[in-house]
Formats: structure tokens, C-alpha cells, sequence
């Protein structure tokens, strides 16, 4: 098996011909990752990359260590490019695509594996971790995306190094910590066209030379990408408020303490369009019955203490919680009164890890343990003219019906709570079998258990006659179920230092996606009626690449080569409007990822990406869809960065350019919902005072005015959702 595992990843290379040569040509010359700064190095000798150091295999490592394939983006390129959340980084790092539903949940696909829309009984394909603790849920993972020391992209399972549902992959975001040396702070504001206001201050108080506070608050503000013409209204439109405050604490020589506690206030007024109103500036719809709310908190409690020189042990306790509404709008997407929906949902999650790190001369190893408990919940409230609805439905003659009610307004209220507990164990051993090689094994073995119930009261109208209504079968009281699942996920690799500055790394994984239950009954009363499970999905992923530093470190050059076997795959879709998760059969995903960067001289910086995707359905029990490319997975993308410094007697300026570039994809697995190719640039321009103490920089976004989709979807129609045009901003900031 693992021979003709082989013999696939040896077939993919053969799709570096023809105009994938080119690419690699450009990589060779230095279009690689964006994960780079500058670093002051020996005056004579030039000045060379920063080592960026990643925390992947829960030990510091420079990003060319890792046998994994990693992009890193430092704090400082997150700031100076203004990334904002999740979705500016995804065009930069290969094979990692997001969508958006609505503003309030993020989607994540790393290559082509991902969650469209996960319903309380799901979870996602890809974890996200904040400062350790896994974001169960893409509700507010864009939260931490200011202040950050640096963001990890893993790809491939990443159970044994992550945690939980990451069997696509994982995103780590790591906070920054409180300075314990210095006293400082910022001051940020930003204007924009389409009502742009942002703000930002960030302080930090070394309160002695072993506690420190460190306190952030980000402002957003942006108007809609569309106008309600009837409603006089912006839609698409965004106000965010983050804050966080962190503490650190040095209680003995040998015993760290950190706390972070993080809110975030979120609002917008949603919709969904047809395809004639996709990317136009007014559109005709009734008012949405509310505005797409969240509000969140998450406190994490870290302790580590250090045992001798060689061991330490991790402790993270973690809780979050949000109320969302997550789709409040005008369901029909026309100026008609035919049907609204909204659907608040809760989350409460706790989380305990514990982790010990030890040390050698031959091995680094860690082993430990998590729990996590979650408690989700959700509402719907879909009303609707049932009249109007029985004509779309082509079964309006019904209201005639002298012997059933009469048509008239209704409105469906389903609702339920899932209930999850997830209990692990896990350890990972590198032995440095020379100075050349090592071998790294690990494993994995999670519990998962789920309770649900779900309740669909009938209404009083046609639809509750016949048991069935807008939103699925209608039940008599509560419906209960529960479930469990578990895995045990192996992981191996080896990395072999060819050269001092040439790495060949390999590795096999295997991942796990609990099951789950979806929130629909399948049975109309008057029979027993049962909710409606899903399988387990489980993947086995194989991966060759090589890490070079080229240019006695003036440059440097990552190529991965990859092959994933994905059995009884999870896809969610859309029954009327409401996600259901089905196992839809085998998947297959396999490609090509290169990585590079160089200083061209020393003032001017070359970055870029290339990725080669072929994410297919291998085997189904709908025939129809086998062959059928997942969601998300584009068979071509790039990106391509530009910065130049120019320094003067009184400071620097900074210019810089990032191209992203996308193949066709599909929004769904029966490849039919499609988003054509697109090339978006952004450009920047900074200037930062010699004395440091100020700077101003702009930003024009999608300067092209590129239109292409967020996200699309089959509600009661095809419903589309347009990311941003081109927008432009002024930033000032001051540093005290």
C-alpha cells in the first residue's frame, strides 16, 4: 500500500511540466512564503532571512526544522500588511481556501478538505487554536487577529501535535505576551472610503521584573457591500469592538503563569442575493428580521512549570462562550413579504489539556492528555406566508381545500442542544538517530460522545396537516439520540539533513473527524421518529518534501508533495435552507505546495506561492458524484509579494505589493455552483520615523476591483453572498 502510496505522489510531479514549469522557475528565483523579515546580521556578509520560530511540534524550532509542511506569518506581517482576520492569509499560504457564512462563522478547507456550514451535531475538518486551546467552533476565530506574536498553517492530520478534529489540517494563533522589562504602548486609527473606521490601542505595564499586564482593544467599522433600495438599508456592513487582557506571572523560578481573557462584539445587518443582484450596488429586499449578532467570551489559563533543565509540564484551561445570531435575513431575496429566517445559536465550551515535555541528547518527546465539553444550542424562527409558499412549491391549490385550514402567516420554530464530550491521550517521540537523521512517532486515541435532542413543533396551518413543513418533518415533543465514536491515529516521519542547509523530510498520519448527529428527523409522525446520524470520517495522509536555504540564507526554497485518503468523507449540505451532514462516500486529494523567499538586495524583498490541487470524490453511493471535485479546491492558485525599503536620513519608506491569484472552484460537491478564476493585488505603502516613535502607512485592497463570491449556496434558491471590491484606508500610528 505504502509502494503505490508512492507511486502517486511520484505521478503528481509529472504536473510540473508544460506551464507549471514556469512557476517553478519562479520559485527557484525566490517567489516563496510571506513568513520573512528582515534581520540587521553582519554588515559585510549582507543581510540574511529571519529564522521564523514555530511551536508546530510543541518545541521552538526554526520553520525549516519542522518535517511538516508549515506556513508562519510573523506578527509583524500581519500588522504591516493590515490583515484583519483569517481570510487575508488564506490567499497567501497554498492550498488553504475559506469562505465565509456571513460574517459571523468561517469555514476552513485546506486542500479541499473542510466544513461547509457545521450544524450543532458537526464539527469542523480543520482545527484552530488559540494560544493551545482549540476554537471548537470558526465562530469567532478572526477575534485574535490583532496583537498576535505569529499564526502556524499545518497541513495534513494534525491530532497528535494539535488536538481534535484537525484532520485537514490546523491553525495556530499565538497572542502576544506581556513584556516584563518595559512599559509601552499604541495608538492606532484608520480612515477609509465605504465608511472605513479603525482603532487600535495596545499597552503594556511591566509591573515588577516578574508580573506584567498587557491590554489590547480593536476597532472595525465598514459600510455594506450592498443598499437595501426599499428598506433604506446597508447590508453586508460590519462594526466590531475585540478586546483582551492578558497577565503574566513568574510565581517561582521554575512556575510560569499566563491569563488571557478576550471578548468580542460583533454586528452587521446580513442578506443573501440572486445571481442578477451578485455584484450589483442596490438590490430590493424586505427588512431582515434582525442583525447578524455575536458576543463572546474565552478566558485561557496556562501554567507551565520547568522539572530539572529537561522536562516541563503544560497545564491550559480553557472556556469560551458566544450567542450568535447567525443568519438572520430575508430568505426569498426579493421585495416581496414571502419568508424571513433568523436562527440564534449558543456555545458554552470548557477545555483541560496537560501536556510534559522532556529532552535528550538524542530525543524530544511530549505526552499528554485533553477533556473537552461543549454545549451548543440553537433556535430557529422561519415565517413565511403560506400561501405564497404552497404556489412556489406548485401545490397552491391547497388553500381551496375547504376541509383543511386556511393559508395564512405561519412560523416555524425547530430548535435543540447537542451536548459533546471529548476525552485524548497522545504522545509524540523524535529520535535523532545521527546528526543528520531523525525519526519521529506518535499516536493519538480520542473518545468522542454526543447527546442531542431536537424539537420541531407543527404549526397550526396546511403544512402541519400533512407533518412536514419549510424546515423538515415536524415532531411531537423532543427527539432524542446520543453516539460515540473513537480512533486510535498513528503519525511517523523522518527528516534527513542532506546538506547544513538542505532538508528531505517524509512523513505518514493518520486523522480522525468524530461522527455526529444532524439536527432533522427522518420519519414523519405518526411512527417512531429517530434523528439522523453520520459515520465517522478518517483519513491516511502521505507527504515528501524538502526545505533548502539557498543563498548563504539570502533565499530559500520549500516543495511538498502530498496524497490523501479520505474515507466515509463528511460533506454538509443544504436540505431547505437547514445544513445536513452526510458521509458521501470516498475522497481523494493529492498535490503539489512550493514556498520561497529571497532578498534580492537589501532593501528589496521577493515572496511568493504555488499550490496544484486535485481534491475528487473516488467512490460514492450516488454515482452521480464520483469524479466531482470538492468544494473549495481550486487546481491552480498563486501568490506573489513585492516589499522595497527606502531609507532616508529621517526614517523609511516601505513599498510593497501582494498578487493572489485563483483557479475555478466549485461551492458544492454536485459542481454546480461555481466561482470563475480571479486575481485580486493589494498594495501598501508606510513610512516609519527614524526614533520609531510614529508611522503612517495606505492601503488599497483589491485594487483591481475583482469581483468574485464569499460564498454560495442553495437556500430556497441559489443564494450569493460577494466578498469586497476595492476599498483604500489611511492608518496613523504612534508608539509611546
Amino acid at each position: 500500500m505504502i509502494i503505490q502510496r508512492g507511486k502517486e505522489l511520484m505521478k503528481l510531479q509529472s504536473k510540473l511540466q508544460a506551464g507549471t514549469r514556469i512557476t517553478l522557475l519562479l520559485a527557484l528565483l525566490g517567489l516563496g512564503a510571506p513568513a520573512y523579515a528582515q534581520d540587521d546580521g553582519d554588515e559585510e556578509a549582507g543581510r540574511m532571512l529571519e529564522e521564523v520560530i514555530v511551536t508546530a511540534q510543541k518545541r521552538e524550532q526554526t520553520l525549516q526544522e519542522v518535517p511538516l509542511t508549515v506556513t508562519a506569518f510573523s506578527g509583524d506581517f500581519v500588522t504591516e500588511n493590515g490583515v484583519e482576520d483569517i481570510r487575508d492569509i488564506a490567499g497567501l499560504t497554498p492550498n488553504l481556501s475559506i469562505k465565509s457564512r456571513g460574517e459571523t462563522e468561517t469555514s476552513v478547507f485546506i486542500r479541499g478538505i473542510g466544513s461547509q456550514a457545521p450544524g450543532i451535531g458537526a464539527d469542523p475538518a480543520v482545527g484552530i487554536f488559540i494560544d493551545g486551546m482549540v476554537a471548537s467552533r470558526g465562530t469567532n476565530a478572526t477575534a485574535a487577529f490583532f496583537d498576535v506574536e505569529r499564526i502556524e498553517v499545518v497541513k495534513g492530520p494534525q491530532g497528535t501535535l494539535f488536538g481534535r478534529n484537525a484532520s485537514a489540517g490546523a491553525i495556530s494563533i499565538i497572542t502576544n505576551k506581556p513584556d516584563l522589562e518595559d512599559n509601552y504602548g499604541s495608538v492606532m486609527v484608520g480612515v477609509g472610503d465605504k465608511g472605513q473606521l479603525r482603532g487600535q490601542f495596545i499597552g503594556n505595564l511591566a509591573a515588577s521584573d516578574r508580573w506584567g499586564l498587557r491590554v489590547g482593544v480593536n476597532y472595525s467599522k465598514r459600510d455594506g457591500l450592498y443598499y437595501n433600495e426599499l428598506t433604506d438599508q446597508e447590508l453586508l456592513n460590519r462594526k466590531s469592538t475585540n478586546y483582551r487582557l492578558s497577565a503574566l506571572g513568574l510565581i517561582t523560578d521554575t512556575w510560569e503563569m499566563t491569563f488571557l481573557v478576550e471578548g468580542v462584539d460583533f454586528k452587521n445587518n446580513d442578506v443573501i442575493v440572486t445571481n442578477d443582484d451578485a455584484f450589483v450596488k442596490n438590490v430590493r429586499q424586505n427588512r431582515a428580521p434582525g442583525e447578524q449578532k455575536l458576543n463572546s467570551t474565552r478566558f485561557i489559563w496556562t501554567n507551565k512549570w520547568d522539572f530539572g533543565e529537561s522536562m516541563q509540564l503544560t497545564s491550559i484551561t480553557g472556556y469560551y462562550d458566544h450567542d450568535v445570531n447567525v443568519t438572520p435575513l430575508d430568505a426569498d431575496e426579493t421585495e416581496y413579504e414571502i419568508i424571513t429566517f433568523i436562527e440564534p445559536q449558543t456555545n458554552e465550551t470548557f477545555s483541560q489539556e496537560l501536556r510534559l515535555n522532556g529532552s535528550s541528547d538524542r530525543i524530544d518527546w511530549f505526552a499528554g492528555a485533553s477533556y473537552l465539553k461543549e454545549d451548543l444550542g440553537f433556535t430557529t424562527d422561519m415565517a413565511y406566508d403560506e400561501g405564497i409558499v404552497l404556489d412556489i412549491f406548485g401545490i397552491g391549490f391547497l388553500c381551496m381545500d375547504p376541509e383543511l385550514p386556511d393559508c395564512a402567516s405561519q412560523t416555524e420554530t425547530p430548535g435543540g442542544k447537542n451536548k459533546v464530550k471529548s476525552t485524548a491521550i497522545y504522545g509524540d517521540f523524535t529520535f535523532h538517530m545521527t546528526d543528520r537523521v531523525s525519526l519521529t512517532a506518535g499516536a493519538r486515541y480520542t473518545k468522542d460522545k454526543k447527546k442531542m435532542w431536537y424539537d420541531n413543533p407543527p404549526t397550526e396551518g396546511i403544512f402541519g396537516v400533512f407533518g412536514e413543513g419549510v424546515t423538515g418533518i415536524f415532531t411531537d415533543g423532543r427527539v432524542y439520540a446520543e453516539d460515540s465514536w473513537s480512533s486510535f491515529d498513528p503519525r511517523i516521519a523522518i527528516d534527513f539533513a542532506v546538506t547544513e542547509n538542505t532538508t528531505l523530510f517524509g512523513n505518514i498520519a493518520k486523522g480522525y473527524k468524530s461522527g455526529g448527529i444532524n439536527r432533522t428527523v427522518l420519519q414523519p409522525l405518526p411512527d417512531p421518529q429517530f434523528l439522523d446520524p453520520f459515520d465517522e470520517e478518517k483519513v491516511t495522509a502521505y507527504e515528501v518534501g524538502t526545505k533548502s536555504a539557498l543563498l548563504d540564507g539570502r533565499a530559500s526554497l520549500n516543495v511538498s508533495v502530498f496524497y490523501n485518503d479520505y474515507k466515509d468523507y463528511q460533506l454538509e449540505t443544504f436540505t431547505r435552507g437547514l445544513p445536513r451532514v452526510l458521509n458521501i462516500g470516498d475522497i481523494t486529494s493529492k498535490g503539489i505546495e512550493l514556498e520561497g523567499r529571497i532578498l534580492v538586495t537589501d532593501n528589496f524583498e521577493l515572496a511568493g506561492t504555488y499550490a496544484y490541487l486535485h481534491s475528487k470524490v473516488k467512490d460514492s453511493l450516488d454515482p452521480a458524484l464520483v469524479g466531482n471535485r470538492t468544494p473549495q479546491s481550486p487546481r491552480h492558485s498563486a501568490s506573489a509579494q513585492a516589499h522595497y525599503y527606502i531609507p532616508i536620513s529621517s526614517g523609511e519608506f516601505k513599498l510593497s505589493g501582494i498578487l493572489t491569484y485563483s483557479d475555478d472552484f466549485w461551492f458544492d460537491i454536485e459542481n454546480g455552483l461555481e466561482q470563475p478564476s480571479y486575481t485580486k493585488i493589494d498594495l501598501r505603502a508606510g513610512y516609519t520615523a527614524s526614533s520609531g516613535r510614529w508611522g503612517i502607512a495606505a492601503f488599497a485592497d483589491n485594487v483591481n476591483d475583482e469581483e468574485y463570491f464569499a460564498e454560495r449556496f442553495v437556500f430556497l434558491d441559489v443564494a450569493n453572498r460577494r466578498a469586497p471590491g476595492r476599498l483604500w484606508r489611511v492608518e496613523a500610528t504612534v508608539h509611546f
